[in-house]
C-alpha cells in the first residue's frame, strides 16, 4: 500500500478521531495523528500496523501536544507544512465539554475557546495558504448539535462551538473557489468517553457511533470536486423522538390556553 495523500487528523487516538483515521487509512491517505498522549497515540499507531500492514513511510506520524499551548500548535502545523510540503485533508476532531454557563470561571471558559475553536483557527491559518498553493483541499471540523441550538446549563461549551460554526461558515464562503472545501460536522450525543463523563441521556448503543462519523467523511470524499458541503447534522433518532413529543405536548398546552385563536386559524387554506 502506497499513500500519495496526507491527512492531519486531531483527537486521532481515541474516539472520533481514532475511528475517522482508520477510515483515512482504508481511503488511502497517510495519517498524521495529533493528540495529548503519546502512549495513547502509540497504541492507535500499532493498531494501524498490524490492521493495515503499513511500514516506512506509510506508517502515521505522531504528534502528541496540549492544544492549550498556542505556541505549540503553531509549531505543529509549521512542521507538518514543512515536512510534507502538501495537505490534502485536515480534520479537527479534538475537544472538550464544561458544563456550565455564567458560573464558570473565566479560565475554564477560556479553554473551551481554546481547545474548541483557538486551535482549529490556528491549524486552518498554517494550513489553508498551503492548499491554496496546492490547488485545493478538504477540511472537514467536529462541531456539535449544540453548535446550531443552545441548551441551557452548556453555555460555555455552547458558545464555543457556535464560534466555530462562524468561523468556518466565513471561510468555506472565503475560499470555495480556490478548491477548499470546508465541512462542520454537528452531531447529537456520540458514544464516546466525553458522552460518558457527561452522563449521556441515554445508553451508548442508542447514540451516534464514531463509526457513523467515520461514514459520514468517506461520503463528503466520495463528492466530486464541484460539490460543496458547507455542514452536516447527525442526530439520535431517540433525541428527534423526545423532542418531537415535547414540542407537540407544548403545542396542545398552548391550544387550551389559546383555544379561540387556535380555532379561529383555518389549516387547510380554503379560506
Amino acid at each position: 500500500m502506497d499513500f500519495d495523500r496526507i491527512a492531519v487528523v486531531t483527537g486521532g487516538s481515541r474516539g472520533i478521531g481514532k475511528a475517522v483515521a482508520r477510515e483515512l487509512v482504508e481511503c488511502g491517505y497517510q495519517v498524521i495523528l495529533i493528540a495529548r498522549s503519546m502512549k495513547n497515540l502509540e497504541a492507535a499507531k500499532e493498531e494501524f500496523m498490524r490492521a493495515y500492514s503499513l511500514s516506512g513511510k506509510n506508517s502515521p506520524e505522531l504528534l502528541a501536544l496540549d492544544l492549550l499551548d498556542e505556541k505549540k500548535v503553531t509549531e505543529a502545523a509549521e512542521h507538518i507544512v514543512s515536512k510534507y510540503g502538501r495537505v490534502d485533508l485536515l480534520f479537527n476532531g479534538a475537544g472538550i465539554s464544561i458544563p456550565g454557563t455564567l458560573e464558570q470561571d473565566v479560565e475554564t471558559f477560556d479553554t473551551l475557546f481554546a481547545v474548541n475553536l483557538r486551535a482549529p483557527f490556528l491549524l486552518m491559518k498554517a494550513i489553508i495558504p498551503l492548499m491554496v498553493k496546492q490547488g485545493g483541499g478538504r477540511i472537514i471540523n467536529m462541531a456539535s448539535r449544540n453548535g446550531k441550538v443552545a441548551v441551557s446549563k452548556l453555555g460555555g461549551y455552547s458558545a464555543s462551538k457556535f464560534g466555530l460554526m462562524g468561523l468556518d461558515e466565513s471561510l468555506y464562503r472565503e475560499f470555495s473557489s480556490q478548491g477548499i472545501s470546508i465541512t462542520t460536522v454537528c452531531p447529537g450525543w456520540v458514544n464516546t468517553d466525553m458522552a460518558a463523563g457527561e452522563g449521556g441521556s441515554m445508553p451508548p448503543e442508542k447514540m451516534i457511533q464514531p463509526e457513523d462519523i467515520a461514514k459520514t467523511v468517506r461520503w463528503l470524499l466520495s463528492m466530486t470536486p464541484s460539490v460543496r458541503v458547507m455542514d452536516v447534522l447527525l442526530e439520535c433518532a431517540g433525541d428527534v423522538e423526545k423532542r418531537a413529543s415535547v414540542e407537540l405536548a407544548k403545542l396542545y398546552e398552548l391550544r387550551s390556553r389559546h383555544r379561540e385563536e387556535f380555532d379561529s386559524i383555518i389549516v387547510d387554506g380554503s379560506k
